[in-house]
């Protein structure tokens, strides 16, 4: 039995030390091998945007991503067969880092082998960011997406956020927050030991399918989870503000079976409806070429002096 955890910023930071409390709490509950894989370590490209890994997964393709000369390779392998993921990052201007956001970018392109892996061999997955101050909210839907997007099929046991730890280290003072690393650690413990009956065991949050606290309005009272797309009717309760939700919804959320066959036919559609437009789009571009203005590049550099 292996958990990996995800380091998504510096080294013995906040976040490192509670994903270290996490790994510890579990290993106490299900003996666990545990390993740490800090991506700030790893040499990740941007996504391209190119679109190939998605064409190959509609297409009946292996969905793997053009860029192959960095760490992601390597990464995908040593996670693929992990029994538990606990992904612990910072929180920068209410979002997860750019480490952490080009990572969960290029999941999309991790191929058809690797998901139908998680699916046969489902994972454990829990996530926990800690931010500065109150600048914390839009982290909870990214950090859970790339753990979930690592791990298709995999049962998201547990995922918090926290503030107001801006210093280095600091959180080893906030013994609440420790406390609450430690829960989620003995969580996945918990459920590696009895993967049968594995369930959400976290805070119940705001959208019953994925317990996400977001919501978006959708015209009169009809609101939605724009995480993941369950809708519901806002209506006033006893003087507050609740959601009655729709239970095909909740059942056919985005990230269940057919949430993903309906996201995979819409990807495939477009790419039909692009082929079929491929000279008017030739034409259209060749116009637009004609741009009225200066691309404007930064000066290049000296390969030498260039640190790594």
């Amino acid at each position: 039995m292996r958990i990996v955890g995800l380091s998504g910023g510096r080294r013995s930071g906040n976040n490192e030390l509670m994903l270290k409390t996490a790994l510890a709490a579990a290993k106490q509950v299900c003996g666990a091998e545990l390993e740490i894989i800090r991506l700030q370590d790893l040499k990740l490209r941007d996504c391209i945007g190119c679109e190939t890994c998605m064409r190959g997964l509609t297409t009946g393709g292996d969905g793997l991503c053009v860029v192959r000369d960095d760490d992601m390779p390597w990464f995908s392998a040593a996670v693929k067969e992990a029994d538990a993921l606990i992904l612990a990052t910072p929180i920068y201007d209410l979002i997860p880092t750019g480490t952490v956001v080009t990572l969960l970018n290029r999941v999309l392109g991790i191929g058809k082998e690797y998901q139908t892996y998680c699916r046969t061999h489902p994972k454990i997955g829990a996530a926990m960011a800690l931010g500065g101050s109150d600048w914390i909210n839009l982290t909870e839907p990214l950090m859970d997406l790339t753990v979930r997007n690592l791990s298709k099929g995999s049962v998201i046991v547990d995922k918090f956020v926290v503030g107001h730890n801006p210093a280095p280290s600091m959180v080893v003072l906030d013994e609440a927050v420790l406390e609450r690393a430690a829960l989620l650690g003995r969580r996945v413990g918990e459920a590696l030991m009895d993967r049968e009956h594995a369930g959400f065991a976290g805070d119940s949050g705001v959208c019953p399918a994925c317990h996400c606290n977001l919501l978006e309005p959708r015209g009169g009272a009809r609101v939605g989870c724009p995480y993941c797309d369950v809708e519901g009717t806002a209506v006033i309760r006893d003087g507050s503000l609740v959601v009655e939700w729709d239970a095909d919804k909740v059942r056919d959320n985005r990230f269940g079976p057919a949430g993903d066959a309906h996201h995979r036919a819409d990807i495939a559609a477009s790419h039909k409806k692009a082929g079929e437009n491929r000279e008017r789009i030739r034409q259209r571009v060749q116009e637009l070429e004609d741009f009225d203005g200066v691309f404007v590049q930064p000066p290049k550099r000296d390969p030498s002096t260039t640190k790594e």
